[in-house]
């Protein structure tokens, strides 16, 4: 995604959000495949199996509707005692109600990036117990939005 990331805001590189959604399903933080969650509603979700990272404000609404997002931007603690701390930024992927498809692209870009770095030196239960499962539905919910976007 990294290499392509022009090319898919300026359409000229088809996004493929079916490798994100296996990516995000592999992780196995969610309780279900992310597809499930594009129609759940809000409340649902909220209720459910929120960590409540994400700002959730029309309870009714389909979260494939949803305008915020949670970023992976950091990690620290220690990978050798498996003391793995994420931290999140807040992405609002419709500044002045425009969509903008850049914001979606680089948090799934850089989320993955984060997350692969610490996927890459320790075992994923540490990845697993460690990560929002908010900013897990984020990634999901933007790489639908890319896709739905390019359509």
């Amino acid at each position: 995604m990294d290499e392509n990331q022009k090319s898919i805001e300026d359409k000229s590189v088809q996004f493929d959000p079916q490798r994100v959604f296996d990516v995000i399903d592999n992780l196995e933080v969610l309780r279900k495949p992310i597809k499930d969650y594009f129609d759940m509603t809000e409340e649902d979700y909220y209720e459910n199996e929120s960590d409540h990272r994400l700002t959730l404000q029309n309870p009714d609404q389909k979260l494939s509707e949803l305008k915020d997002r949670v970023l992976v931007n950091h990690i620290d603690g220690s990978l050798a005692d498996h003391k793995v701390n994420f931290t999140y930024n807040h992405e609002n992927p419709f500044p002045e109600e425009v969509y903008s498809v850049k914001i979606d692209v680089d948090l799934v870009n850089y989320s993955f990036i984060v997350i692969g770095a610490v996927f890459a030196n320790t075992i994923v239960a540490d990845v697993r117990n460690s990560i929002s499962k908010d900013a897990i539905l984020s990634i999901g919910l933007a790489a639908k939005a890319i896709a739905d976007w390019q359509a």
